[in-house]
């Protein structure tokens, strides 16, 4: 099987009033010989073409023939079976084997499968009769052919006609009289066979074994009227002097339907045709000239066919209601033209307009041409500006106007209505004038070169400028009041609230140079261009401005839809109209373009017509089931995209994107619709494939799984063990690389031994250094806080006391307060070295006094929380431990006594006995819980840094324990009924560098 994929119009046949295209295929362009036997379309879209050796799939696009059977017998004929049920069969010749078409594939199938044969079991010949043609040739060595239909079958045999019915297997004889020639004017609606009888003017009818002669059309029995019949695709063709007609049965009556006139069809058609409603397409299939598609059009173009004159067309003049007419005096109709006047041919045939009285109003050369309508406009005078160019001659809401230049400066005259020898208004312009458009009865638009100036009549001068430097061609006001704005080279612009927004463009780029706009009943637009006719709905093209960077639906019409040539004409006035029969027409390059809007159809594939089953790798062909493998180092691969659609590939907007890799962007298929894969990395993708469906702009999806076999170094496994081994190269060589270094080291040791002795020595300095003064911050900050804050509320509460009592008693305690903080700070000196001095001195003191000193610094602080602070020490008891170390734990069991205590008291005292001496601070204040105190006791259990990392309890009780660690002390925390705590601190005799007495 081979892909045959490509794009042809050869060449497109017009004539003037003819309203249909030309598409010819041959094995110059395609097709891989010219011999076509039968047309048929199945149930998914696709036209099959029966050939020599082959059979041929045709989507609109592209050619794809199945040829590799195993037959000895490869001459295929004409189309059998039931196109709704998937079944299309196709004979050779010998009818022993056959093709059967199903799910858009053909596969060989026995006859039997097909057909439920019920002609006699005779040694005679039986033909099937599928079809009829002109070139159809019933030869005596066949003994009988027959008809096969649902109900019976009617054989033609002995110069008779004989009825097998399908229920009973009664055969009944019809008439004796029927010869053989006369077949080749029959044909078959439904159940129903009918024979054309030239001789009695009237049509043989059979159905269900009856016979009756009914009336029809004189074209049924016109001798010169050729038959084409084809059973499977149940339709009739009448085809009388190259006009041909299809054939109906309904409700009892033989009715014609004119389709085109083609006036070579007499000698083209011998092979097969085949008429496609959906897309208003004739198929032709010749023996010998290939295949030929006749496209209905929509559209008409009209000439004037004059000798030795071009067809280029700008303006006209709606002209008695179903034609224009242009200056030169030619009236073009949809399918005709005729001249109403003698004219010479005009080399300037953009502006002419009718005045007030129907004359004709047009420039020639430097001149303004005014013909008559009451003398047939064959008469005319002629208004000249002396040393001065005529550029544009416009009439718009109610005013005549002409702009001219005059050396290089530019002007519009504004004349006295239809008197053109007086000039009202006379108004300079900053360029060349394009276009105008009386916005309001006061403002009037000028478009040239740079943009649009708004001139005020009133004012008679330029008030605004919108859109400088942007070429306007033509400003056009559609029916809900929007602006619309072509340009030479930029696109389409809509003006909004005195501001231009750019219109996106098609995806070619061919309404760059948009000329003219016209707006249907519908709301459709119809943009003429430089390059065929775009149709868009205005609310679509208003909302894609929201949406940036998607495709704008366009529907773009060209000469396969009928034009005679592509390019349309502006830069006129009026270069469109719309006549009183609502037909809108176009000036091109050839001809007047008249369509009606309502009836101009678009064609879109259908939402499942969109099929991927279909792959080339490596130049071999592949089915595809729902997914695509490629193995490991495919050199190019392709997916084919199926899409039975027989109009302009380019108006469905067909695009890819393979999601997974690098770049995921919508790319647009080329005509052959084919997505190429190359260079892909291994990995598993997504090819996503969309294409519009209608002309709502809604995009529909298919996707398709891929996955690229790596090879075995491409896999993960094999990447993990490079690396792995890569790792183990490196560990070995740093494993020698490092006994190298150790035994060279070893040499160092000893010599570095000593140093590292001696940086020991000082890291351990340094780390004592660092612990040392991280517990005299945390001890100095402990033990000023509670006087600073009380301080800080005693000064609060100063501020906000009137009575002067009450003032002298805090400013007394903030005195009192002062003064001991300030004996506190001036043993700050001695805090720094708290942590590093000795345990003992030589020096004894008194507990007492040691006490006493924190109890004045506290006392006025527990006096403002009516509390009381009693030292009942014993006035004898002497000790020669370090003070500052006694000072530093006194104070911070003090406070928390204080700050835990209200309306209570705390009391000091000291005991003594033989083994040594005991301190014992007790208060009821809120007390310590359980917890609490099993955790402080547990704390003197380890000798470790493990109690540096404390409980959020506060870190004053830590620095206490620390430092009664230091001076090998112990301490205990008992419950003081009714509330409170109690805190005993033990020093004993015989402790070393303990002295107490």
């Amino acid at each position: 099987m081979k892909l045959l994929s490509f794009i042809v119009l050869l060449s497109f046949l017009y004539c003037n009033g003819q309203s249909y295209t030309i598409q010819w295929f041959t094995m110059d362009n395609g097709l891989p010989q010219n011999s076509v036997k039968d047309i048929i379309k199945d149930k998914y879209g696709f036209i099959w073409l029966s050939m020599e050796g082959r059979v041929l799939r045709y989507d609109g696009s592209n050619f794809v023939q199945y040829k590799n059977f195993k037959l000895n017998n490869l001459s295929f004929g004409d189309f059998y079976g039931d196109v709704q049920k998937d079944s299309i069969a196709v004979f050779n010749n010998s009818e022993k084997n056959v093709l059967l078409i199903s799910q858009r594939r053909p596969q060989i199938i026995s006859q039997r499968k097909i057909f439920n044969q019920d002609f006699p079991k005779d040694n005679r010949i039986y033909k099937r009769f599928v079809k009829n043609n002109v070139t159809a040739r019933y030869v005596s060595y066949i003994d009988s052919y027959f008809v096969q239909l649902k109900t019976g079958t009617y054989y033609f045999e002995n110069n008779s006609i004989i009825y097998a019915d399908q229920k009973s297997k009664q055969r009944i004889k019809i008439d004796d009289r029927f010869s053989r020639n006369r077949l080749k004017r029959l044909f078959v609606h439904g159940e129903a066979v009918f024979v054309a009888d030239a001789d009695r003017k009237k049509i043989l009818q059979l159905y269900q074994g009856k016979y009756s002669y009914v009336e029809a059309p004189s074209i049924y029995t016109d001798p010169e009227t050729k038959i084409y019949w084809q059973q499977s695709t149940d339709q009739v063709f009448m085809i009388n002097h190259g006009k041909i007609y299809s054939s109906q049965f309904l409700n009892g009556k033989l009715t014609l339907t004119y389709v085109l006139e083609y006036n070579d069809i007499d000698k083209e058609l011998s092979g097969a045709m085949f008429y496609d409603e959906d897309t208003r397409k004739l198929y032709i299939g010749s023996s010998i000239n290939g295949l030929k598609i006749l496209s209905l059009s929509d559209f008409s173009v009209s000439k004037k066919n004059l000798p030795y004159q071009d067809e280029v067309c700008y303006a006209a003049l709606p002209y008695g209601g179903n034609s224009v007419l242009s200056q030169e005096g030619i009236r073009y109709y949809r399918n005709r033209s005729e001249r109403l006047y003698k004219a010479p041919q005009s080399y300037d045939k953009r502006y002419i307009f009718q005045d007030d009285s129907g004359n004709l109003v047009y420039r020639e050369n430097n001149s303004i041409h005014i013909r008559y309508k009451n003398t047939g406009f064959t008469k005319y005078d002629s208004i000249t500006f002396e040393k001065k160019e005529i550029t544009g001659l416009y009439k718009n809401g109610g005013m005549y106007m002409v702009s001219v230049s005059d050396r290089n400066k530019f002007y519009l005259y504004i004349f006295d209505r239809d008197n053109f020898n007086r000039v009202v208004k006379f108004i300079p312009s900053e360029g060349h004038i394009d276009s105008v458009l009386r916005y309001h009865k006061d403002i009037l638009y000028l478009g040239g070169s740079n943009g649009i100036s708004v001139i005020s009549l009133s004012k008679n001068k330029i008030i605004e400028r919108i859109g400088e430097n942007l070429p306007v061609k033509q400003i056009i006001r559609t029916g809900d009041g929007n602006i619309w704005l072509t340009t030479y080279n930029q696109g389409i612009f809509l003006l909004k609230d005195h501001k231009v927004i750019r219109i996106p463009v098609d995806k070619n780029d061919f309404l760059a140079n948009a000329h003219y706009i016209l707006e249907d009943a519908h709301s459709n637009l119809w943009i003429s261009s430089n390059n065929g006719l775009f149709k868009i709905n205005k609310t679509q093209l208003l909302e894609s401005l929201k949406r940036p960077g998607e495709p704008v639906p366009y529907y773009r019409y060209t000469k396969e839809h009928g034009f005679l040539n592509n390019e349309f004409n502006g830069s006129a006035d009026p270069c469109a109209n719309i006549l009183d029969n609502v037909q809108f027409v176009f000036p091109s390059m050839e001809g007047f373009v008249f369509f009606n809007p309502q009836e101009v159809r678009t064609y879109f594939p259908k939402s499942q017509d969109i099929y991927l089953e279909r792959a080339k790798v490596n130049g071999k062909m592949l089915d595809l089931k729902g997914h695509l493998f490629l193995e490991g180092g495919y050199k190019n691969a392709e997916v084919y995209i199926d899409i039975p659609y027989y109009a302009d590939p380019e108006n469905i907007y067909l695009q890819a994107k393979l999601i997974g890799g690098d770049e995921s962007q919508w790319i647009n298929i080329k005509n052959d619709k084919t997505f190429r894969l190359a260079n892909i990395e291994p990995g598993k993708y997504n090819l996503m494939i969309r294409f519009l469906s209608s002309e709502n702009g809604k995009f529909v999806y298919r996707s398709l799984p891929i996955e690229v076999e790596a090879y075995f170094y491409q896999t993960f496994t094999f990447k993990v063990l490079v690396a792995g081994f890569i790792i183990l190269i490196l560990i070995i060589t740093i494993q020698l690389r490092t006994n190298f270094l150790r035994l060279k080291n070893k040499v160092l040791k000893n010599t570095l031994v000593h140093k590292d002795k001696e940086l020991q020595e000082t890291n351990n300095k340094l780390k004592s250094e660092s612990d040392y003064q991280k517990k005299l911050i945390e001890s100095i900050s402990h033990d000023i806080t509670t006087p600073v804050k009380f301080i800080a509320l005693l000064s609060q509460e100063l501020t906000q006391s009137e009575d002067i009592k009450t003032q002298k008693k805090y400013f007394d305690s903030i005195y009192k307060t002062s003064e001991q903080l300030y004996k506190f700070t001036l043993s700050l000196k001695k805090y720094t070295e708290l942590y590093k001095q000795e345990n003992a001195t030589d020096d004894e003191y008194l507990i007492y006094d040691v006490i006493e000193t924190k109890r004045l610094l506290f006392q006025e602080i527990a006096a403002q929380k009516n509390t009381f602070i009693y030292n009942f020490c014993d006035h004898h008891l002497t000790i020669r431990l370090n003070k500052n170390i006694l000072l530093a734990v006194f104070h911070n069991i003090i406070d928390n006594a204080v700050k835990n205590t209200s309306d209570g008291e705390i009391v000091i005292s000291t005991y003594s006995s033989d083994q040594g001496i005991e301190i014992c601070i007790a208060d009821t204040g809120s007390g310590m819980s359980a917890e609490q105190r099993t955790y402080y006791t547990e704390l003197f259990q380890k000798k470790g840094n493990e109690h540096l990392i404390f409980k959020n309890y506060g870190l004053g009780l830590h620095m206490v324990i620390q430092l009664v660690l230091k001076i090998n002390g112990k301490m205990t925390f008992h419950e003081n009924k009714p509330k409170g705590t109690i805190i005993k601190i033990h020093i004993e005799y015989d402790q070393e560098n303990i002295n107490c007495r």
